[in-house]
């Protein structure tokens, strides 16, 4: 399995854009996070983001080294 992750100490995104993250908008907008979920499970691995305590946001994709 290979992680690749990132974050910011930022201020995060607010919790009604973080609690809403997964789901597309009905404008096309928003498909960012979706669409990285999307091929990460093409490929099956793991997918999370969310808002960090203290601040901040943090991204992750967990990948098997093979294909299944």
């Amino acid at each position: 399995m290979s992680t690749a992750s990132t974050a910011s100490a930022g201020s995060g995104a607010p919790a009604s854009v973080a609690a809403t993250a997964s789901r597309p908008k009905a404008d096309g907008a928003g498909h960012g996070l979706v669409g990285l979920r999307e091929r990460v499970a093409v490929y099956g691995g793991d997918f999370d983001a969310r808002r960090r305590l203290g601040g901040g946001y943090r991204v992750r994709a967990r990948l098997p080294l093979e294909r299944p």
